[in-house]
């Protein structure tokens, strides 16, 4: 359930305004996008933070450029635009040789090398199914999944790595992120 509040042309709201917005549960998050200010369900936990962090070290360490969740949801790059229904991947490595400027803000799905995503609850579909389609339609080459065990205490994940063949991804390795070397 998404809940919805307009901002003013001016795009400004008083801190009152803001005061008198309502509590909102754990795992929810007032997020501005597109001009409107919104509720939407936020579980990224410590080991969805953390494992993408170990996944994208793993890409830096190979020489790429990556971007987490915040600067990819600032970018445009989801669906190839900015907008309402797009979706907001957890990390992204771009292509080798790729350095964006300084002050980019956006990004064209052709510098994009791999995107990256950790399966919180309630997200397998969306992950696993949703972006699978949108992100093979704008032609990125790979697409890494992260699943982790629920029931232990280890900050690991299991990546499922898919790789884009004819216009549709393929699953070309699994591995764990605690396997991961500079030799990959």
């Amino acid at each position: 359930m998404t809940v919805q509040i307009n901002l003013p042309a001016s795009g400004v709201r008083s801190q009152a305004d803001f005061d008198n917005l309502p509590e909102v549960s754990p795992g929810w998050a007032w997020e501005l996008r597109s001009g409107r200010l919104e509720l939407t369900l936020m579980p990224v936990t410590f080991w969805h933070f953390r494992i993408v962090m170990l996944v994208l070290e793993h890409w830096l360490r190979l020489g790429h450029e990556v971007a987490g969740e915040q600067y990819v949801a600032d970018s445009g790059f989801a669906r190839g635009e900015t907008g309402r229904n797009n979706f907001v991947a957890d990390g992204v490595v771009f292509e080798s040789g790729y350095r964006p400027a300084k002050n980019s803000t956006t990004h064209d799905a052709t510098n994009i090398h791999t995107v990256i995503e950790a399966v919180s609850a309630g997200s397998e579909d969306r992950d696993a199914v949703d972006k699978v389609r949108v992100y093979a339609a704008l032609g990125i080459p790979n697409y890494w999944i992260i699943r982790g065990d629920a029931d232990s205490d280890d900050i690991d994940g299991f990546i499922t790595m898919y790789q884009l063949v004819d216009g549709e991804y393929q699953v070309v390795g699994n591995r764990l992120v605690s396997q991961l070397s500079v030799t990959d």
